[in-house]
């Protein structure tokens, strides 16, 4: 009994969003139980919430070491990948939580939320409902079938969805927020704002209501809420489908040269629609504080290599220098690699990203010191630069 007591405590302290002092409990309880798998479950639940993701995957994985039949931990290791965007090992994570404990709706619920970023509609739908077979008032199961249905057009069943959530439960933040994320996909900026900050007044570290209305916001400029609802459309494709369309559009614009245009804003759009209109939003005098941190620091590297490389290019222009050209063409084109970087989850592939953009930087550098120094090799060390930004553009576009 004052075992189930102590680990009550530290739960208390999650529940009233204490992380630092949850952390704080658990480890003090630790040293005199180090091998309570229980425990180390609620210690990895606070470090996330700490955002100390890698600390609390290894507490999850020794909280399974020492008890590989604890479901609750596995379902532990999924979130904190989950959040990581490991999506594949978050899965199979969740799939073996749910073979020790197929009837707890929270597992079904995290399936649900895998399935539905990998874009299977379906799968996620079916996720919902199980865990709703099981406890037909699981507000977050109510909220996820809402955005499944609302995705797949059945618009009227997910309204239903989410007024049966708020019957719940009419203080829930993440129901909130559905209605904001609903909203949004369907053009509705303004409305979907509304949802947000109330999710946020609710719930103030709420990442995804905060992440919610920064793209409601953006969503204003009209540029940006059309791109934003081609790329939710495109999410309901497999990654083959995906795959193939861009290839077919590529081809097709070669076909039809009408087409290029759109298919060169299509291109620009995918890369840079985030870090541009992150960086136009922190001219409202809103949307610079529901920008967080790591957005602002995005965006000001962004911008720094986005106005050297227009500056270059008009002093090329009205000095009549090539080389300023050229450096100038360089910096736009290095921000492929920046931005690839920026908007990779996993650590493998953000390192593989920046040692790629490195490499691209050198090799411009050179390709502007060779043009610099009238070297007769300048024309092709260029021309390498613009092959290697290109075989980088496709190589990611075909890994996303």
């Amino acid at each position: 009994m004052n075992s189930y007591s102590n680990i009550g405590r530290v739960q208390l302290l999650l529940q009233h969003q204490r992380p630092a002092d949850a952390e704080q409990e658990a480890r003090r309880q630790l040293r005199d139980d180090p091998d309570n798998s229980p425990l180390l479950c609620l210690l990895a639940l606070a470090q996330m919430a700490q955002e100390q993701l890698p600390a609390a995957q290894a507490t999850a994985e020794q909280a399974i070491h020492l008890d590989p039949e604890n479901a609750f931990a596995f379902y532990v290791l999924s979130a904190v990948q989950l959040r990581q965007q490991d999506i594949p090992a978050a899965l199979l994570a969740i799939e073996e939580a749910l073979s020790l404990n197929p009837e707890d709706t929270d597992y079904q619920h995290v399936l649900g939320q895998i399935r539905f970023q990998q874009g299977q509609l379906h799968a996620a739908l079916r996720a919902a409902e199980a865990g709703l077979a099981a406890d037909p008032a699981h507000v977050d199961c109510l909220g996820l079938r809402a955005r499944c249905l609302a995705r797949l057009g059945r618009r009227d069943e997910a309204s239903l969805n989410l007024d049966e959530a708020l019957r719940q439960d009419p203080t829930d933040a993440g129901t909130h927020a559905d209605l904001g994320w609903v909203a949004l996909e369907r053009g509705r900026a303004k409305e979907a704002a509304k949802h947000f900050q109330e999710a946020l007044r609710l719930n103030p570290t709420s990442d995804y209501a905060r992440e919610g209305l920064v793209a409601a916001l953006k969503s204003r400029f009209w540029l940006y809420n059309w791109f934003y609802r081609y790329t939710v459309w495109t999410q309901t494709m497999s990654p083959n489908m995906r795959q193939g369309m861009f290839i077919g559009l590529f081809v097709l614009s070669r076909l039809v040269p009408v087409l290029l245009p759109l298919y060169l804003v299509l291109v620009y759009m995918s890369w840079f629609a985030e870090p541009l209109f992150n960086s136009l939003l922190r001219f409202n005098r809103y949307g610079r504080y529901a920008l967080s941190e790591e957005d602002t620091r995005y965006s000001n590297q962004f911008l720094a290599l986005l106005l050297s490389g227009l500056g270059l290019l008009g002093a090329g222009y009205f000095s009549a220098l090539p080389v300023l050209t050229t450096a100038g063409i360089v910096a736009l084109a290095l921000l492929f690699p920046l931005v690839g970087t920026q908007r990779q989850w996993q650590h493998k592939r953000r390192q593989q990203s920046r040692w790629a953009g490195w490499g691209l930087a050198a090799v411009g550098a050179v390709a502007v010191l060779a043009q610099a120094l009238n070297l007769p090799a300048e024309g092709g060390i260029f021309l390498a630069f613009l092959g290697g930004t290109l075989a980088y553009i496709w190589l990611m576009a075909l890994r996303s």
